[in-house]
């Protein structure tokens, strides 16, 4: 029977190649040994989120970052999740943890900036739509 550590090797491996059904039953089997182990908890939330189950792998990296507060990978992989979601503030949020943690994190600034962007893009869009609308009305 394999060790944890092993299991862990083999499941990385699998999601690797792409194995992403396979990958994720492993590192389930392992949470259920370990439940209190973030990087077991955001290797879930990756492949949750290659998946395209966004909802799931919020949940997952929100497990590892609850265990590792410090943890800027999961708080960052979080934001990616959330920005799927549509959830912009919320990830906003979830960068501003690593910048805080880690202020000279170039990808978490980047991807904080592009998020910055899309919104100020929709709230021009919604502005514009709003003005539009207006100069339909009636009276």
């Amino acid at each position: 029977m394999p060790d944890a550590e092993d299991l862990f090797r083999e499941a990385t491996g699998l999601a690797e190649q792409g194995q992403l059904d396979e990958a994720l039953a492993r590192f389930q089997a392992l949470v259920r040994t370990d439940a209190n182990n973030a990087m077991i908890w955001n290797n879930i939330g990756i492949i949750q989120l290659r998946q395209g189950k966004y909802l799931d792998a919020v949940n997952a990296f929100g497990q590892a970052t609850d265990i590792d507060p410090h943890f800027t990978s999961a708080w960052f992989n979080k934001s990616l999740a959330l920005v799927h979601l549509g959830k912009d503030i919320e990830a906003l949020h979830a960068l501003d943890k690593v910048l805080k943690l880690n202020p000279h994190d170039n990808e978490a600034q980047s991807q904080r900036a592009l998020i910055v962007r899309k919104m100020a893009q929709v709230s021009d869009t919604q502005k514009t739509d709003s003005q539009s609308a207006q100069s339909h009305l009636r009276v």
